[in-house]
């Protein structure tokens, strides 16, 4: 049954996944493709979007990417369109965009990835100030409210408009996907060490992003000395620019503060909006550093002053971190064995966020929570998955998996290959147990942007979920 959706909803990408253009022409449109060729054909390059001040440029925002595509070594996104179309099948919408100014009650919201998610949260605030007055009017409702849907990074720039812009009176709900509350090794490790594959050098384009800064760890997880520090304390880090780590620190300090003073705050207690993280798991993540001899080494180990309950993540975000700090002794997260770029389309994260919205829509009810850890899998069967983000066309291919907390067979680890731009057919591979897990490793591979899901032979409502991820396989001579 299609549901009347009284509130607005506004999806919100994770980095690298909006169009920009200059000018009118695309200066990143990755989509359905793999990104290093789109990156080493046609003139087009990350370089091209490095900034020069910090400050916004003539580059802007158009539009979401909907498709599946990949940086190695930085980010993969699954695409959004399984979002989109769930909502859209779920509820009455009256879809809109950032471009057009009639009333609606579904819009995605591209952002410039580069800047300061302080410039695009005064952005979003822009936007739904805008957008909620004419929806209300439209529906006839004074009482709609905005709910955010929020991958990865769009996440924080969601709570800076809510916390720290005030834009909580307007807010019925922020549903995330991974977003790295307290930040990802994932960006120290590329700030700290650079990003070079073959000839394509990204690292200072990337490092002049002050959203890239605002990705670094925010707890003391850099072992320096003799005790574990916080990046931004750290004092000279190779790759680190100082003043924007600081500043990117500060950021995180201004969202806690406001988050301390609103709690204080009865209307905001009893009538505010409610974060529902849904927060990745058991996947090989880094979630540790080491400062020695002048050089960042990440690491997959937890710092060990962290509770092993928490250890792993979902690939690119800690568990600990994908989970906002006054939440830390909540109990209404959800948790998903699933890589970090595919938990937005997770089809047990789907019927979940399904489950909320429609949730959010009862009225009558005094304090709106959803169906709280519909999806949490804690001493369930997983699957975890390891995998790199590029092969080169020479080279092996290697998957490695693990089944953890099993209590009976499920017959052989599965992975199901299918390229995301349709280069090549789709193949079911076998993975072979070793003393360690499972692994496989394959041949011949064509070049392109690919798809894996690792699953168990035997299903059943005690079998691990599939498990997703995305990985390129790079053209001979680059």
């Amino acid at each position: 049954m299609v549901r009347k959706l009284s509130d607005m909803i506004v999806m919100l990408p994770g980095i690298t996944g909006s169009v920009l253009q200059e000018g009118g022409r695309d200066v990143w449109a990755v989509s359905g493709q793999a990104a290093w060729r789109a990156l080493t054909s046609g003139g087009r390059s990350l370089q091209d979007l490095r900034l020069k001040s910090g400050e916004p440029d003539s580059i802007v925002a158009t539009r979401v990417i909907d498709d599946a595509h990949i940086v190695p070594g930085l980010v993969k996104i699954d695409g959004y369109t399984s979002i989109s179309r769930m909502i859209g099948k779920a509820f009455e919408v009256v879809g809109g965009s950032v471009t057009e100014d009639h009333a609606a009650n579904y819009i995605e919201f591209p952002y410039d990835w580069r800047l300061d998610n302080r410039v695009n949260a005064r952005r979003l605030e822009q936007l739904v100030n805008d957008r909620l007055r004419r929806w209300r009017e439209y529906s006839h409702n004074p009482n709609a409210r905005v709910i955010f849907v929020a991958h990865s990074m769009g996440g924080l720039v969601a709570r800076y408009y809510l916390e720290v812009l005030e834009g909580w009176k307007n807010c019925r709900a922020l549903i995330t996907f991974g977003t790295p509350y307290r930040g990802s090794f994932n960006a120290l490790d590329f700030l700290a060490n650079g990003y070079k594959r073959l000839f394509l050098d990204l690292t200072e384009a990337m490092r002049s992003f002050p959203s890239v800064y605002q990705l670094l760890p925010i707890y003391e997880a850099l072992w320096s000395g003799d005790k574990y520090v916080r990046v931004a304390e750290a004092g000279h880090l190779p790759g680190i620019d100082p003043v924007l780590a600081a500043d990117a620190l500060r950021f995180h300090r201004e969202i806690e503060k406001k988050v301390e003073e609103h709690q204080q705050n009865p209307t905001y207690r009893d009538s505010g909006y409610v974060t529902m993280p849904v927060v990745g798991t058991r996947q090989p993540t880094k979630q540790s550093a080491i400062l020695k001899d002048g050089k960042v080494t990440v690491e997959f180990a937890m710092p060990s002053w962290i509770d092993a309950g928490l250890d792993g993540g979902d690939g690119t975000v800690p568990r600990a971190s994908a989970i906002p700090i006054e939440l830390s002794d909540a109990h209404h997260n959800s948790f998903v064995p699933e890589r970090h770029g595919s938990l937005q389309c997770n089809r047990s994260v789907l019927d979940d966020l399904q489950g909320r919205l429609e949730q959010t829509q009862v009225r009558g009810m005094r304090n709106i929570r959803g169906p709280e850890d519909k999806i949490t899998t804690t001493g369930q069967a997983a699957l975890s998955l390891d995998l790199e983000d590029l092969y080169l066309a020479d080279e092996p291919v290697t998957f490695r998996a693990k089944l953890l907390d099993a209590k009976q067979v499920f017959g052989k680890v599965q992975g199901l290959i299918e390229p995301v731009d349709a280069l090549a057919s789709q193949q079911t591979i076998d993975f072979n147990e070793s003393e360690d897990g499972w692994a496989v490793t394959l041949d011949g591979l064509p070049p392109g942007l690919y798809r894996i899901q690792v699953r168990t032979a035997e299903g059943g409502p005690l079998a691990p979920q599939p498990v997703r991820d995305l990985f390129e396989v790079a053209g001979a001579g680059r």
